[in-house]
């Protein structure tokens, strides 16, 4: 234990000493953050701009109402304030007197209302915009004088100001299911997901890097003459394990302090002000480290029986393509789409921790099913380790250009430290 100790100690000084990891860790999710914030910052102005039109509340209006239709030309603005339109009597007028810049805008209704539905709008603002409607004040103005012709209720159908309130019940039972506690249950598995997705992203590739970088530099022969191989593969899989979760404890709790902030401050919006279920969350955080374990212990074999870093990629691929399968299948994860695939992917010990968040996010993973494949990842996850150790006792120094199967499976060199 002590060798393995020293190992780990080794190995996540050495990944916390070097610029990189901390540029993985911070500036590359922050960059990454900010750019989210301003996308969805810019598009929000965009679909406010869109949503809301022009701001016409400081402009001088006018309107010639041929077809007689409107009640009255006041309507309350975006400022809370009675606004009245200017009353021109003839068209051109109207025209012109935008043209002389006497008015801003003017509206003109046509005898023929009632048949073409159409609103005439003329403007002449200094620069124009793709983004311009001035259509707000005629809106409100038509819609307050259809209200006046029709009963409230009726008017409410139309324009589909109804409130829906639904009940669902759950599928195995009459019980009502409460949507606020289903949300908390999803909060869980969406984390664990996510923070699953990240650790790949960001480390899917380095341990089975250094593997093949210490076997064509031959450290790791001159480190088997005084470790055990099961003290150097165990030691590599934590201190890996290790700096992966701090790398992840750097990029999410900054993100969860503002979070609470902004739920304390009321900045965020009603629909994220979420509450956890600190139950479904430690159950999910087992199920992350217990997945990153099996993520590791798969990359440490690809490591020891690859013989180039381009043979080692290559393999890297297809792990990765079978991690991520349940994406490529994620209809069947669905309530409505549960089928022998669900099973076989969930209990596929590769594809089984992606299959298992799914499933959690979907509300359609029994609490035996979650603890059972907990299970099947972990006891997978040692085999795969026991094997990466057994595999590296026989192919520690094998810098053949080819996987040599012989040499793979054959007896261990008598020299490696017992």
């Amino acid at each position: 234990m002590s060798k393995t100790s020293e190992i780990i100690r080794f190995e996540v000084l050495r990944s916390l000493k070097k610029p990189s990891f901390w540029i993985a860790a911070i500036l590359i999710p922050v960059g990454f953050g900010l750019y989210i914030a301003f996308a969805s910052l810019v598009g929000y102005n965009a679909s406010e701009t869109l949503a809301g039109g022009t701001d016409t509340t400081e402009m001088k209006l006018g309107i010639c109402d041929d077809a007689k239709y409107l009640d009255t030309t006041k309507y309350i603005n975006a400022d809370q304030k009675e606004q009245q339109l200017e009353k021109i009597d003839q068209k051109d007028a109207g025209i012109a007197a935008v043209k002389e810049k006497k008015l801003d805008v003017f509206y003109y209704i046509s005898k023929d209302f009632t048949k073409d539905k159409k609103v005439e709008i003329y403007t002449k603002p200094e620069t124009s915009s793709l983004m311009d409607d001035y259509s707000i004040p005629i809106r409100t103005l038509l819609s307050n004088t259809a209200l006046k012709n029709v009963n409230e209720l009726d008017y409410a159908v139309i324009t589909q100001n109804i409130n829906f309130d639904t009940t669902t019940f759950d599928a195995t039972d009459d019980h009502v299911v409460d949507m606020n506690e289903r949300i908390k249950e999803i909060i869980g598995p969406a984390i664990a997901l996510v923070c699953f997705y990240i650790l790949m992203v960001v480390l899917g590739n380095r341990l089975t890097a250094a593997m093949v970088e210490e076997k064509e530099n031959r450290i790791s022969e001159l480190l088997l003459t005084s470790i055990k191989p099961v003290n150097l593969i165990v030691g590599k899989i934590i201190s890996l394990m290790i700096v992966g979760l701090i790398q992840l404890f750097v990029l999410i709790v900054p993100m969860l302090v503002l979070f609470k902030l902004g739920q304390n401050s009321n900045v965020l919006p009603d629909w994220l002000q979420l509450s956890f279920d600190f139950m479904s969350i430690a159950q999910y955080l087992l199920l992350l480290i217990v997945s990153y374990f099996l993520f590791t212990a798969m990359s440490m074999v690809i490591g020891v029986i690859s013989p180039t870093a381009k043979d080692a990629n290559s393999y890297s691929s297809v792990m990765i393509i079978m991690v991520i399968l349940p994406i490529f299948f994620i209809n069947v994860f669905m309530p409505a789409g549960t089928s022998t695939l669900t099973y076989a992917l969930s209990y596929f010990p590769p594809s089984a921790p992606i299959a298992l968040m799914l499933r959690g996010v979907f509300g359609n993973l029994p609490s035996w099913e979650f603890w059972l494949g907990l299970a099947d990842i972990a006891i997978f996850g040692a085999l795969i380790a026991k094997l990466a150790t057994y595999i590296f006792c026989r192919n520690a120094i094998e810098f053949t250009p080819k996987i040599n199967f012989k040499q793979l499976f054959g007896t261990a060199r008598k020299t490696w430290k017992k």
